[in-house]
């Protein structure tokens, strides 16, 4: 579909093409009309390049996608995260970050997508209502120093994703691909860095935390964390069945994860 460029509109779009944001808000648009522009006067301005094929609407209240002309047409990106950084634009102190199989699919570890991309928030911090449907939500906040950036992105590291996976095993949800990813991830981990984000954890998270280098054979880096955190008492991973296996280095009884690395399950 052709796209004009009104006349009235056209420095908005030059500013856009120039700037190329996957995201643009209500305050944006009014900064771009002017330093004296309202808010309103922006989604007045958005309406209007949406109604000519600018701009794509999202469900995130005050936020569209920009569809640049390099397109050559009124085409959204696909960008699977799109109302993630909408929130993120809209309100920068949102504390939303991408976690459990969505981070391990922008680390690089997991070959399939999620059914529902996953945000860890912390206490207090809402779950959008733009999200519900295609996003979950696990309620846990591991730091700063878990979280790094990613396309622009705030996602867990490495070392987030074992030690979150070791708090919240159940919000993982695709534990074959974890299966296939978890050697790889354990040795790319820095055995510090978890130690350090394990100090705050109980003592079954830190267990379970050792036990995920020791299933993957990791065993010097497994060490490592049982002479900072000697386990304690017996704990779980996974649910409370007959016919798990027993790591007695870790104290670690595992129903969930130990049949997909024997078998080698692919993500």
């Amino acid at each position: 579909m052709p796209r004009t460029i009104p006349p009235s509109l056209a420095d908005v779009i030059e500013q856009l093409e120039l700037e190329a944001p996957s995201v643009v808000t209500a305050a944006d648009l009014a900064h771009a009309v002017g330093p004296a522009a309202t808010e309103d006067e922006g989604r007045q301005v958005a309406y209007e390049l949406q109604r000519e094929g600018w701009l794509g609407r999202l469900r995130t209240k005050n936020a569209w996608e920009f569809l640049p002309g390099a397109r050559g047409g009124p085409i959204g990106s696909a960008d699977r995260f799109i109302e993630f950084r909408a929130r993120q634009a809209t309100d920068p102190s949102w504390g939303g970050v991408l976690a459990m199989e969505s981070a391990a699919t922008l680390l690089g570890l997991a070959q399939r997508l999620p059914a529902q991309e996953v945000v860890a928030l912390p206490d207090h911090q809402p779950f959008p209502k733009a999200f519900a449907g295609e996003w979950r939500y696990v309620r846990l906040d591991l730091g700063p120093s878990a979280v790094s950036p990613i396309n622009g992105l705030p996602t867990w590291t490495i070392e987030g994703l074992l030690v979150g996976f070791a708090v919240r095993p159940s919000s993982y949800r695709d534990i074959a691909g974890l299966g296939q990813w978890l050697e790889f991830a354990t040795l790319q981990a820095d055995t510090d860095a978890v130690i350090s984000l394990l100090e705050p954890q109980n003592s079954a998270t830190r267990q379970r935390a050792a036990y995920l280098f020791s299933a993957a054979f990791v065993q010097e880096k497994a060490a490592e964390v049982l002479r900072r955190f000697p386990p304690i008492h017996p704990v779980w991973l996974g649910p409370r069945e007959p016919g798990g296996h027993f790591d007695s280095a870790c104290m670690v009884n595992d129903t969930m994860l130990r049949k997909y690395l024997s078998i080698g399950v692919g993500a």
